[in-house]
């Protein structure tokens, strides 16, 4: 695709670096580049071993913090002007390293968090994985308090449907998360999603009564201004 490199650092022109843990986000930001940012240039690091060496508790395996603290560090070697974590999960270990480091980094979730609490006073996470909505409310709980602002959390997971997605049901996965949005919208006055993988649900047409935000675009258009791009749309 034109703009967008799959894998490796084949230009000198300023990069975006991804880290995943799972391929299913690459279109995804592929997509968005294209749109907002034609010239520029990402690399997209997947790697799911560092999800499967956590626990929703965020507690790791030996030699977790040391290999992600190298993944981060050779992903933040020149040319690139930022690191962009796609993980909820991963996120908060992933920005504490990168902080440690003193690393180019962004939690791709950290936008959204700010836009609820600025929009909201009753917020609701929806996530598939434990790990994700645990650690997406607390993400939410400290933008609150940056923000001085009192909100009502209301966390909603549903790890039935994770299976979906790992079976590679997308479809029936987007439409069973669509399904739950418009039953959480009855509670809260704004629906967080705590996963990437989820926001193709808000393309399947379903009457959603409240506003729903989701990480990809929000993210994306917050490391452009991070490393001062101007988005073209």
């Amino acid at each position: 695709m034109e703009g967008c490199e799959m894998s490796g650092f084949a230009t000198k022109a300023p990069v975006i670096a991804f880290l995943h843990t799972s391929d299913v986000h690459i279109a995804t930001f592929d997509a968005l580049c294209d749109r907002l940012a034609p010239d520029l240039k990402l690399h997209h690091e997947v790697r799911a071993d560092l999800l499967q060496d956590m626990t929703p508790g965020g507690c790791c395996a030996p030699g977790f913090l040391s290999g992600t603290r190298a993944v981060l560090t050779a992903l933040a070697e020149p040319p690139t002007a930022l690191v962009l974590c796609t993980c909820s999960t991963l996120g908060p270990l992933a920005e504490a390293i990168a902080e440690a480091e003193n690393l180019p980094f962004l939690r791709f979730d950290r936008p959204m968090a700010d836009a609820a609490v600025a929009q909201a006073n009753r917020v609701a996470v929806m996530g598939c994985l434990e790990g994700a909505v645990h650690a997406t409310g607390l993400l939410i709980s400290d933008a609150a308090r940056r923000a001085g602002r009192q909100i009502d959390l209301q966390t909603c997971c549903y790890p039935e449907l994770w299976d979906l997605f790992c079976d590679g049901a997308l479809a029936a996965y987007h439409a069973a998360i669509a399904e739950q949005l418009a039953k959480v919208a009855a509670t809260t006055d704004l629906i967080v999603l705590a996963q990437a993988s989820m926001a193709p649900a808000l393309m399947l047409g379903t009457q959603i009564s409240v506003p729903v935000l989701s990480s990809p675009e929000l993210g994306f258009r917050a490391a452009l201004a991070k490393i001062g791009y101007a988005a073209h749309c």
